[in-house]
C-alpha cells in the first residue's frame, strides 16, 4: 500500500505516537531526532501475522518471478527507479499519512510484466522507500509483503481481465478499475489489521476512520498506471519519462499547497486552544462568582433569621419545597428560571429590613396602620434587588410573592398569570411552611391539615396547577419537613 501505509506502518513499527509536525515528507527526519522513543512491545500475534504474510510473499516470488522476459526488463528497471523517487518524494499530509504516487509507477508495471515484474519490483520499493529510515525488522518485512501482495493481486486481476498487458484493447480501463480495487482492498486491509493488533483497535472501524477516504485516489492512480502503461507501449521508455514528470512536478505544487493549509491549520489550533484556556478560565471565575453570590446570599437569609427567631430556617425551608414542586412544573434545573425562583424564595422576606422592630415581633395582632407598615416589605425588597443584575430576575418574585391567584393579594393586586409562576408556586410553598410551624399566637397545623388548608383554597389563593405540583411531591415535602425540625431541635439541644 503506497498511499498511506508507509506512515501507519511506521507508528507500527517503532512505537511513537508523536504527531508528525511537518507535513512535508520530513517524517524521517523527526524520527531521527526522536531515537529515545519507547519501543512498544510486539505481541505474539504481530510477529505470526509478519511472518504468514513473508511466506506468502516468498512463495509469490518463486512462482511467478521466473517468468519475467528478458525484454521486459527495461520497463522493469525504469518503472521501478520511477516508483522509488515517487515514494521518497511522498508527502506527509494530516496527522500521520503519507501520499505519493508510487501506485502509478508499480501499477504500470504489473500491467506491464504481469505478476512476474510485480513481485520483484514491490519489494525493492517498499525497501527502498524507508531505506534511511530507523524501523524495526518486523515492520519492514511487513511492508516488503504487503506490497508484493497487493501488486502481484492487481497484476492477477488485470490480466485475467484484459487478456494481456502487451497491447491496449477496450478492457483495459474496466480491467484497471477492477485491479487496482483489489490492490486497495488487500493493500489497506492487511495495513487495519497489523495497526488494529498493535493498539487493541477493532480493525474494521479503524479501516473506515483511516483508509477509506482514499478508494477514489487509489482509483484515479490506477487509471494514471494504465495510461503510463499504454505511454511505454507506444514511445518506450522515453514514453515512460514523459509521462513520469508531470506527476512528479504536480508534487512540488501539492506539497505548497498542503503546507499552507497544514499553516493555517497548525494556527487554528493554536487560536483554539488559546480560546479553550479562556473558556476554561472564564468558566472557573464563573463558578467561583457563583459561589460568591450564594454565599453572600445565605449569609443575608442567616442575618434575616437572626433578626426574626420565630421564623428561622423558614426561608431555606420555603427555598427547598419551592423547587421540588419546580421540578414538576417543567422548569429546568440551573436555567436562569430556575435560579431566579430559587434565590427568589431565599430572599422573598428581605424587605422586611425595612419593617419596624416592634411591628416585625408583634406577638398579637396587627392594627391596620401596623399592616400598612408590614405591606410595603415586597416593594422595599424589590427596590433592594431590581438593580442587581444577577438579583433581577429574582427582585420580581420577591416582588410578588404576597400576590393571590384571585386577583385579591398585595401589592399590586395581580391576578392569574400576571403573577410570575416563581411567585405562584413560592405561595403555596410559603403557606404550608407557615402552617406547619409554630407561632407565638398560634401552635402548628398537622402536615395533612395544611395540605388540605392548600387544596381548599386552590383557584382562589393559589394556582390550581401548581397545587397539583404540591400534591404530587407532598411526601417529598413532608419528610424535609421533618428532618429540618429534627436537626433544629438537635441543635437547641
Amino acid at each position: 500500500m503506497t498511499m498511506n501505509q508507509t506512515a501507519e506502518i511506521k507508528l507500527f513499527s517503532n512505537g511513537s505516537d508523536a504527531p508528525t509536525d511537518d507535513f512535508t515528507g520530513q517524517t524521517r527526519e523527526l524520527r531521527r531526532e526522536l531515537p529515545t522513543d519507547p519501543v512498544r512491545a510486539v505481541n505474539l500475534q504481530t510477529y505470526v501475522l509478519v511472518g504468514v504474510l513473508a511466506l506468502a510473499a516468498l512463495v509469490c516470488l518463486w512462482i511467478f518471478a521466473p517468468h519475467l522476459a528478458l525484454d521486459q526488463w527495461p520497463a522493469l528497471i525504469t518503472l521501478t527507479a520511477i516508483a522509488i523517487v515517487y515514494e521518497r518524494a511522498g508527502i506527509q499530509i494530516y496527522d500521520r499519512t503519507h501520499l505519493s504516487a508510487g501506485v502509478v509507477a508499480l501499477f504500470a508495471l504489473s500491467i506491464l510484466t504481469g505478476p512476474a515484474g510485480a513481485v520483484i519490483a514491490a519489494p525493492i520499493v517498499a525497501f527502498a522507500a524507508e531505506v534511511f529510515t530507523p524501523s524495526r525488522w518486523h515492520a519492514r518485512v511487513f511492508d516488503m509483503a504487503n506490497y508484493v501482495l497487493g501488486n502481484v493481486a492487481g497484476a492477477v486481476v488485470f490480466l485475467a481481465i484484459a487478456g494481456t498487458g502487451q497491447s491496449v484493447n477496450v478492457w483495459w480501463i474496466p480491467a484497471a478499475a477492477a485491479a487496482i480495487s483489489v490492490n486497495y482492498v488487500i493493500s489497506s486491509g492487511l495495513v487495519a489489521v497489523s495497526v488494529g493488533m498493535e493498539h487493541g483497535e477493532n480493525m474494521i472501524s479503524l479501516w473506515r476512520e483511516k483508509y477509506s477516504w482514499i478508494i477514489p485516489y487509489y482509483l484515479v492512480f490506477g487509471l494514471l498506471g494504465a495510461a503510463l502503461a499504454a505511454a511505454y507501449l507506444a514511445l518506450g521508455v522515453t514514453g515512460i519519462l514523459a509521462f513520469a514528470a508531470p506527476p512528479f512536478m504536480m508534487r512540488f505544487a501539492f506539497s505548497q499547497y498542503v503546507s499552507k493549509t497544514e499553516q493555517t491549520v497548525l494556527e487554528l489550533k493554536e487560536k483554539n486552544a488559546e480560546l479553550e484556556s479562556a473558556n476554561r478560565n472564564i468558566m472557573a471565575m464563573t463558578r467561583q462568582l457563583t459561589e460568591t453570590y450564594d454565599g453572600t446570599l445565605e449569609a443575608l437569609v442567616l442575618a434575616l433569621d437572626a433578626r426574626d427567631h420565630e421564623t428561622k430556617g423558614h426561608s431555606f425551608r420555603v427555598a427547598r419545597y419551592v423547587m421540588t414542586m419546580a421540578k414538576h412544573m417543567d422548569v429546568e434545573p440551573d436555567t436562569n428560571e430556575w435560579i431566579d425562583m430559587q434565590r427568589g424564595a431565599l430572599l422573598h422576606d428581605v424587605g422586611k429590613i425595612g419593617v419596624p422592630d416592634h411591628i416585625l415581633h408583634k406577638p398579637g395582632p396587627l392594627t391596620p396602620e401596623e399592616w400598612v407598615n408590614m405591606k410595603r416589605h415586597p416593594h422595599i425588597g424589590h427596590e433592594m434587588l431590581k438593580d442587581i443584575s444577577f438579583l433581577s430576575g429574582a427582585a420580581n418574585i420577591v416582588h410578588s410573592h404576597h400576590e393571590r391567584f384571585d386577583g385579591k393579594g398585595y401589592p399590586r393586586g395581580l391576578l392569574g398569570d400576571e403573577i410570575p409562576l416563581g411567585a405562584r408556586v413560592f405561595a403555596v410553598a410559603d403557606a404550608f411552611d407557615a402552617m406547619t410551624s409554630d407561632r407565638p399566637y398560634r401552635r402548628a397545623l398537622a402536615a395533612d391539615a395544611a395540605r388540605e388548608e392548600i387544596v381548599r383554597h386552590s383557584g382562589t389563593q393559589f394556582d390550581p396547577d401548581v397545587v397539583q405540583a404540591f400534591l404530587l411531591v407532598y411526601e417529598a415535602i413532608v419528610r424535609y419537613a421533618e428532618e429540618s425540625e429534627h436537626d433544629k431541635l438537635e441543635q437547641a439541644a
